[in-house]
This record gives structure tokens, sequence and C-alpha cells, in this order.
């Protein structure tokens, strides 16, 4: 069979392409034709061969008119409908793709006999807008549109669809995904889908590579006493001072902060490749760390990373997120510190200081100043699936109706979103069970489990201990 042919309502050209582009080329592989014809739902169907057969697929979230593009009244009605997919029978199989047997509908409408599949002879009918609830998912659009900020100005999980209908832990776009490569599969088995791998994707914002150096020595004489007090843990407050006499003699090495050997030592030994991104402006003062690249032992460090095979990225600061001139700068900095060094990469990301992102703006200030790829997509308030799937995938700027050559690789945990009071505060056992759920969930779909800890958290042995337990398997 030579291809697929999708004819589509009139109406959103640009926007229907980016997501059939995103979900059949980038994720299954298939080749296939679009055109438009005046028609209330999607119809697929085969060129050549086998065109008896078609799925016909609900059309919803793109029969907006435009009058409501990015407004309140454009986002899915709650509590959203959900398929029991338990009453299926001998369509078990389909069940099995999914994380659950009860599947969330965005957008969709449920046909004639209030079910969401019905087969028949002339092929499958499903009432599930795949595609326009992949694209209000992959692209953020309600963060487009919903005010709610938290006091860094992120959008904040609990504002999310995905939070209040308690799909956040689910990647409900792999899913969609496999319910339309199960229908079409069950159409044409000839057809063949692009094979994906499980990956483990670490990487370490590089905040405060060194505690003793850098903080007053007061302040490093209080976090010990917090060690005591609070932490109740002496053996981290004698290592704390310990590591504070020798840097002050001149030893920065002996930081206690200076967890970067050990990292790449844990990851390599289970064969991972791991990735720095480093902070290279200072918009927002001290909350940008206090280093600089210029600093000798800044300029080790990258090449020792360098050196040992992993990753080198960007840490834009505080201010960055919508100032394109600060931006462009730190990448040009960083740059040009790389080449200094001699250090070259066939391609540069990274991820936003805070967690701090506006959609679309930061996008396109990133693929205007031509970096590779962002990860910056997962909550600092809660663990899991903002974007709602675990592969990468390129992204698409909502105000200028365009696909951008950047590409989003979406984070799924955050140690300190799990661990700290403010967020989750969730105890370290219950966090790895958190961890090892969601990385389960990424190794269902042959996804990439993007995992952000930062090196001055594994300063304490539980918390190294957990980072361990979490790179096996």
């Amino acid at each position: 069979m030579a291809l697929l042919k999708i004819a589509h309502p009139p109406g959103w050209r640009r926007e229907r392409a980016y997501i059939f582009d995103v979900l059949l080329s980038h994720f299954l592989g298939i080749d296939y034709e679009a055109e438009v014809e005046l028609r209330t739902d999607i119809r697929i169907s085969a060129v050549g061969g086998e065109e008896e057969s078609e799925l016909i697929l609900s059309d919803c979230f793109f029969q907006q008119d435009d009058g409501c593009w990015l407004t309140p009244q454009s986002l899915p009605p709650q509590p959203l409908a959900k398929w029991d997919l338990s009453a299926l029978g001998s369509d078990a199989p389909l069940r099995d793709l999914l994380v659950e047997e009860e599947l969330p509908i965005i957008w969709g409408a449920p046909l004639e006999n209030g079910e969401y599949l019905v087969r028949n002879d002339s092929g499958i009918r499903l009432g599930v807008d795949i595609f326009g609830s992949s694209f209000f998912m992959l692209t953020r659009y309600e963060e487009a549109v919903k005010p709610d900020r938290d006091r860094h100005d992120r959008f904040p999980a609990i504002a999310s669809l995905a939070y209040q209908e308690g799909f956040l832990d689910r990647p409900i776009v792999n899913e969609y995904l496999e319910l339309l490569w199960w229908c079409l599969k069950a159409l044409w088995p000839g057809l063949e889908r692009k094979q994906h791998r499980f990956q483990m994707r670490i990487s370490h914002d590089v905040d405060w590579p060194l505690g003793m150096a850098y903080i007053p020595i007061t302040a490093v004489l209080r976090k010990a006493v917090g060690d005591v007090w609070r932490r109740h843990n002496l053996g981290l407050a004698m290592r704390r001072v310990q590591s504070l006499i020798k840097v002050k003699r001149g030893d920065l090495d002996a930081d206690l902060y200076n967890t970067f050997d050990w990292i790449m030592n844990v990851c390599e030994r289970q064969g991972l490749q791991t990735a720095f991104y480093f902070i290279a402006g200072h918009t927002a003062g001290q909350i940008d760390g206090l280093y600089h690249l210029e600093d000798e032992w800044i300029r080790k460090l990258l090449r020792r990373v360098h050196e040992r095979g992993h990753e080198i990225g960007l840490h834009p600061s505080y201010h960055t997120y919508r100032d394109p001139a600060a931006l462009n700068h730190e990448f040009q900095r960083l740059l040009a510190t790389l080449e200094d060094e001699g250090i070259v990469q066939q391609r540069i990301g990274g991820r936003q200081h805070y967690l701090r992102w506006e959609n679309p703006t930061t996008w396109g200030l990133w693929a205007e100043a031509g970096l590779s790829y962002d990860s910056t997509l997962g909550y600092a308030d809660h663990a899991g699936f903002r974007c709602g799937v675990c592969y990468d995938y390129p992204v698409y700027h909502l105000q200028t109706r365009q696909a951008l050559q950047l590409v989003e690789q979406p984070l799924i945990v955050m140690e300190i979103t799990v661990l700290e009071k403010i967020y989750m505060n969730l105890s370290r056992e219950k966090a790895r069970e958190e961890i090892e759920k969601l990385k389960a969930r990424c190794r269902k779909y042959n996804g990439n489990f993007t995992l952000l800890w930062h090196n001055n958290v594994l300063i304490h042995p539980l918390d190294a201990e957990l980072f361990q337990v979490i790179l096996q398997n």
C-alpha cells in the first residue's frame, strides 16, 4: 500500500497540517496526503488497492469559529467525558494499549449508539477527536488562554486540564496515538509504523556548581546549623564545614556541590549520556547563580564534561523567557565559550531557569535564536506529562500559526518537584514510587523519560542513593 489519504473539513489548514505531520509522519512514520472536502469529520482511506475501507474520526476542536481562537470559549467543557473501554469485549488488545481502561475525551462526541467506536463493513468510526485533542496538548493551547500564574509567573499544574481531570500522570497523546494506530492497522494490516526505543534522558540545571566558593561563610555556617536542627543530619553539617575549610584554602574541587564527576560516573555505569545546562547571564542577580562562564574552574568543568562524552547546554537566566535580546546574548556567550575551548557539538538545547515559560513567546525566542531543542515543559508543582506525550516533537507557534524549527523534549520529573515541601512533598520512598510509575509509562510507549536532577541536591547521601536507584533498569 503506497500511502494514506486524509480528507478533512475546510479551515485551520496550517494547524491540521501540523498535527497530521506530527502524529503520522514524526510519531508513526506513515506516508499520507491530505485534501480538503466539504465534510464535518475526518476520513482516512488508502490510496490504491484497499480503497473500500475507511476510518472516520470525529472533528470537534477545529470546528470552532475563527473568533474563538485563543479565547476561553475555545477550551473543552468540563468535566470531560470518559470512554470506558472495559465493555469492548473481544477488542481487549485495544484496552491493553492504554494506561487505564477509562480514557478521558478532551475533544470528541459519542456515536449514535452512545459508544466511541463502531466497526462495520465499510470500516471503523471513532468518536474521539484524536487530531484536535493532540494539538490541544502538544501546543499547550490552554496555557495561551488561561491567566493562572504562580509567583514565578509560571502556569501551574493545578490550573491544567490534565491535573483537574486526573490524567497528568498519563501520556494521553501516546494513548490517543495507539488508538489511532490500532484502527489503522485493523483496516490496513500491511501498514508498518516507525519504531521508537525507550530512553532515559538525564539532565542537570547547573544553578550552583560550587557552593562554598560563592556563598558567604556566614551563609554556609547557617546551612550547617540547618543540617543539624532541621534536617537532623550531623554528618552533612560536618562535611559542609570541612568542604568550606578546604575551599577557602584554594581547593575548589573539594566544594560540596562539586558532584559532577560522581554524576558522570553513575550515568556512565548505566550506559547513559547526561546533559549539563549552564547559566550564561544574570538578568535577575543572585537568583541566576554567582558563577560566570569566564571562571577558570567552570571552563575546566566544561572541558571535562565534553571529554567524557556528555552534553553541554544552555540554562537561560530568570528574565530571558520573554526577552529576545537577553536570550540571544546568553546563547551567543555560550557558543563563544565552547568555541574558545575547542568544544564542538552537533546541536545545543537546554532549559529555562526556574522553568519559566510563556506560550508561545518562549518557543518563538528559542527558535529565532537558533537553539535545537527545549526541555522546559514540565511543571514545577507536580510531576507528569505536561505536554501529554513522552516523545520529542516539533513545536507550533499559536500566534504566528506556523511550525517552528525547534524540538520539545518534554520534562517528566524534576527532583525538587517531588521532594520539596512547597510542591508535592513526598517522602523519598513515595518519590521513588511516583518516579518509577512515570518512567514505566514512558517505557510502555517506548518513549523518552526525561529527568532533571540538580547537582547541588545530590549532597545528601539518601538523595544520591535515590538518584542511582532511578537510573537503574
